[in-house]
């Protein structure tokens, strides 16, 4: 009941070989949730009504609720764009118009941006990662904030906030939505536009379409999926780059460690996604997050799971090598991941098919024939070292301090 999460349960050695005498008892019966109180939600009706340029965060707990529909039909009625931290990624699909993706330290410009000039933010079952937030001194200092979440000790835990709301976030929504009436924030959406434009050109300096690189390798798989198959991650930029470019339509179809930073998460994960479901699942990862738990390509061998590796291989730890670069002064230290294996030929000794992707042109074919291997695949992608995951937040700054491009030496 409540916010789910994993419970360890450790039974002693010395409990589990006791003689003790059983004693039925009766069965642990489940807290009932306390309901969102109405008064609060009157009263977020009022700031709503009230907002001219009101913004919609959602985290993971918009996920678990299962709240998409109340979500979008929220953002509809407060003519309002919508966010989303890494683990709210699926919680609203890609393709609404008024989603503008991930906010925070790599999260998408126009998004992060629109919600620094808010007036009004409503975060469902989001928590304030420092990821997310920057220098939390200046987070939200010009917003009134609204933090709807089922865990009551998350609000006013990391920010305080104009006004807290305890309860299950799908609950809380649909109490609400009778409440309001439907507005037209024109100037807010013209601000918006101007902002996705400056985003679009930023792209468009940034990422070249005809090279390899992370977007376009991304870009070509997701022409070979379907909105309800899983994709898994590691974690470093390949992580990252997921987040911003992968366009997902389907809830619970992003399987990442979060702001747990486990590295060797992403293959046991998608080998899991995929007998869970019954699809086939595409794994993005880093050959430095693959290198800490390859040993599993025994396991996905024996149990010829339909897990597509796509690993993104730089020849370093690329996420350390950037803070290196970027504010380092470029001391590279402890990055280089000399000395790791021919990934083709570590596949080939457990029987699993295998292709190297250096160009275009490989990628074109190389991908379609990954895509339709029945059973375990591994693609070994080689991008340049010095790929950057950008935008970016520098450490302690603000949504006024996006990096949107790196400077010419």
């Amino acid at each position: 009941s409540g916010r789910p999460g994993p419970v360890l349960i450790d039974i002693p050695k010395d409990v589990q070989i006791a003689e003790y005498e059983y004693t039925k008892m009766p069965v642990v019966e489940k807290e009932e949730q306390r309901k969102p109180k109405t008064y609060k939600l009157e009263k977020l009706a009022k700031m709503i009504k009230e907002s001219q340029r009101p913004f919609i965060y959602v985290g993971g707990g918009a996920l678990v609720a299962d709240a998409t529909q109340e979500i979008e039909q929220l953002a509809n009625v407060m003519d309002a764009p919508i966010g989303s931290t890494l683990m709210g990624l699926s919680s609203v699909y890609h393709n609404n118009p008024r989603f503008l993706g991930m906010v925070g330290m790599h999260g998408h410009y126009a998004s992060s941006k629109s919600l620094s000039k808010a007036d009004l933010l409503i975060v469902i079952g989001a928590r304030f990662s420092d990821r997310a937030t920057g220098d939390v001194n200046k987070y939200g200092n010009r917003t009134k904030i609204v933090h709807i979440d089922i865990d009551r000790a998350e609000v006013d835990k990391n920010i305080i906030v104009d006004l807290g709301i305890g309860g299950d976030v799908k609950e809380a929504l649909q109490e609400l939505l009778p409440m309001l009436e439907t507005k037209s924030n024109v100037e807010w959406q013209k601000q918006i536009e101007a902002l996705k434009q400056e985003e679009a050109q930023q792209f468009e300096r940034t990422v070249s379409l005809d090279t390899l690189n992370p977007y376009t390798l991304i870009t070509e798989v997701q022409k070979y999926t379907t909105p309800d198959m899983p994709i898994a991650t590691d974690v470093g930029q390949h992580q990252m780059w997921v987040a911003q470019y992968y366009q997902f339509n389907k809830p619970r179809t992003f399987i990442t460690s979060g702001g747990l930073g486990t590295m060797g998460f992403g293959l046991g994960a998608a080998i899991g996604s995929a007998l869970a479901t019954g699809k086939k699942t595409v794994l993005f990862t880093g050959d430095g997050s693959f290198g800490m738990n390859m040993n599993e390509l025994s396991t996905l061998s024996k149990l010829q799971a339909p897990v597509v590796i796509i690993i993104m291989n730089n020849g370093v730890l690329g996420m350390v090598r950037q803070w290196q670069n970027l504010f380092f002064d470029k001391h590279y230290s402890e990055t280089n991941l000399s000395g790791m294996p021919d990934y083709q030929k570590l596949a080939d000794a457990f029987g699993i098919p295998s292709y190297r992707i250096t160009n275009m042109d490989e990628l074109h074919e190389n991908i379609e024939k990954a895509m339709h291997t029945n059973g375990p695949v591994l693609v070994d992608c080689l991008i340049d070292k010095d790929e950057m995951v950008l935008p970016m937040l520098p450490p302690g700054g603000s949504f006024d301090d996006i990096i949107t491009e790196m400077e010419e030496n």
